[in-house]
């Protein structure tokens, strides 16, 4: 290489960082939900909406002092567990089971639509048996929904967060295309106009 090519280069490489440096901190960045409590799988979606697991008598005080006024529960089999297990927490409890294998859109919209409505009252909770896999869906479309999170992205955060996804259910990622996004949103619409 010539001398005079080896001073063009040296003198390109720093603007060709910077940059790539300045695209990099332009592009969105997409946080996962904050750990609350790990042992019980809780994390901090955003300001108004948790995640977790099946919650036990132990939990209570954890979700009166972050002041959740709306339990979701996605469980299908089992799920009056909340009754005995929140006792005293001061959060009204609502059922919206889902069967892992048989969740469609609508189901999707109108839990999401459940959430949007109680998050009026406060923070809401959601929760499944392992608070990975009902739970990990609903939370991947409310990021899409709600925060204008890419469809892959919000996939990503679902199967590769430390949430314990399960790849058995693998028609959940089935969920994540533009189509079936779409067909949320029409639901959700629906059931907005409904309410008018």
């Amino acid at each position: 290489m010539s001398r005079k090519r080896a001073l063009i280069l040296a003198a390109l490489l720093p603007l060709a960082a910077h940059a790539q440096n300045g695209a990099a901190a332009s592009e969105p960045v997409y946080r996962w939900a904050s750990p609350v409590k790990e042992d019980a799988n809780l994390y901090q979606i955003d300001d108004k909406l948790y995640r977790s697991e099946q919650l036990t008598r132990a939990d209570a005080p954890h979700i009166k002092h972050l002041g959740i006024k709306s339990v979701v529960n996605l469980r299908y089999f089992d799920r009056d567990d909340n009754h005995t297990e929140l006792a005293g927490s001061g959060a009204e409890l609502f059922n919206r089971p889902l069967l892992t294998w048989r969740i469609t859109p609508k189901h999707i919209a109108q839990t999401l639509h459940l959430i949007e409505q109680r998050r009026q009252h406060g923070p809401v909770l959601i929760h499944c048996y392992h608070g990975a896999d009902r739970t990990g869906l609903i939370a991947a479309m409310y990021r899409i929904v709600y925060q204008d999170w890419p469809i892959e992205e919000a996939k990503r955060e679902m199967q590769q967060g430390p949430y314990g996804h399960h790849s058995i259910w693998r028609n959940l990622g089935k969920l994540f295309t533009e189509d079936k996004v779409r067909q949320v949103k029409e639901e959700l619409a629906k059931l907005k106009a409904q309410q008018q």
